[in-house]
């Protein structure tokens, strides 16, 4: 009977064993995939950066449009770290110059020379309104920007005439109407990102956090703490509850409903030449749909790996492809906080295109520490520009556009 007792006892201590091993392997395996996401084992270093200029004569810019070949919209905005009360006022920008660049012009000569930027006067806004711009999409010569103004406000989007010179350069904003409702304010507070529209007051909008905004005054952990907290849930669990939402406004309604779903995070937001596919960022994931005109639905998923974290995606009428900012070492974000400089704070460009078999590839174009934690990356002729709003570095960057096709 002893023995019996030892033998059981022992063939307990074994199974428990396993079950522990089988625990601590399946912890290992996840623990090395978030450390992969983070860059953790990736190599840092700068690509087709020689050239590139930072200009400082605009703060925070989260999310650049294209309003011409020769000018962009601009937010300037830091839209992380927000206090409520805190007076932190948005505003947009036009940079424009762009056909006055020559190919084998210098950078540095370019933006010496023929760039220009200045803040747009806003007619007409609502005194009582914040004005905290993210993400904004230019149709014909409307401006919708997605505005946090959270307790002066509330979660809305914006729509502006775009005034311009007699050179067709944006001179200023008239404030038209605002997109909102009690709905919005309460559900998507904070939380929407990126948004495209189809026709006036019809557009998709992006959601890239599965809970809106709460400030409370007594929280136990801070606004960062429980981003972390969101990320590592995502990284974990597999936890997926960001979504893509159809919206219509009309006479002050505004009618949402979900097209897709199963995000981590559902970011950037474009679309093809004739609007037939959308493409989201999802943190290194590009997802692209196939859209049907007559319902507005999202059909087909396709999800394209992408090099890095890619923040903001946008579409490029002049070479058919989708360019986006990425961030490109994650790791090193954590361990330079902002406003910390860091040559290990490594972000960049990337190209989305279809290739001779019709397959869609994403190559990385740039890598540079020369401006941090870019959140958007647009081309505009010879010249990519990068903005970095989202984390809060000021400025943006503008480098040359350098071909290789092995990479």
């Amino acid at each position: 009977n002893h023995n019996t007792i030892q033998r059981t006892n022992k063939g307990n201590m074994n199974i428990g064993s396993i079950i522990c091993a089988f625990f601590a392997l399946a912890f290992a395996i996840k623990l090395y995939g978030v450390l992969d996401f983070l860059d953790y084992f990736e190599e840092i270093y700068s690509y087709h950066d020689e050239e590139c200029i930072k200009v400082m004569s605009i703060g925070a810019s989260e999310d650049h449009n294209k309003f011409n070949d020769n000018s962009i919209i601009m937010t300037q905005w830091k839209v992380t770290d927000y206090v409520p009360g805190e007076d932190r006022p948005g505003a947009m920008y036009v940079a424009s110059g762009f056909l006055n660049s020559k190919k084998n012009q210098s950078t540095e000569e370019f933006v010496a020379k023929d760039l220009k930027i200045k803040e747009l006067p806003i007619v007409n806004y609502p005194e009582n309104v914040d004005f905290h711009p993210h993400g904004s999409y230019i149709l014909d010569r409307e401006l919708y920007v997605i505005n946090h103004a959270y307790d002066k406000g509330g979660e809305r989007i914006d729509v502006f005439d775009i005034i311009t010179t007699s050179s067709d350069i944006p001179k200023h904003l008239v404030f038209k109407h605002s997109i909102t409702s009690e709905w919005m304010k309460k559900e998507f507070n904070g939380i929407l990102n990126s948004l495209v529209v189809v026709e006036p007051n019809k557009f998709y909008v992006t959601q890239y956090k599965g809970e809106p905004d709460s400030f409370v005054d007594d929280q136990m952990v801070s606004h960062e703490t429980k981003a972390l907290i969101e990320f590592l849930k995502a990284r974990f669990l597999g936890t997926r509850n960001c979504h893509i939402w159809y919206c219509e406004y009309n006479s002050d309604e505004v009618n949402c409903r979900k097209v897709a779903s199963h995000f981590m995070s559902a970011n950037g937001l474009t679309h093809n030449k004739d609007y037939s596919k959308i493409f989201i960022a999802d943190q290194k994931d590009i997802v692209i749909f196939d859209r049907d005109a007559s319902t507005n639905d999202l059909l087909g998923r396709i999800e394209l790996k992408a090099p890095h974290f890619i923040d903001n995606v946008k579409y490029d009428q002049t070479t058919e492809k989708v360019y986006g900012g990425t961030i490109n070492n994650l790791m090193s974000v954590l361990k330079h906080k902002f406003p910390d400089e860091s040559d290990e704070l490594i972000s960049g460009a990337v190209e989305i295109s279809q290739n001779n078999d019709g397959k869609w590839e994403a190559k990385e174009v740039l890598s540079t520490s020369k401006l941090h934690c870019v959140s958007n990356g647009l081309r505009m002729h010879n010249h990519l520009v990068l903005g970095a709003g989202g984390i809060g570095y000021e400025g943006i960057l503008v480098c040359p556009v350098v071909s290789d096709d092995n990479k």
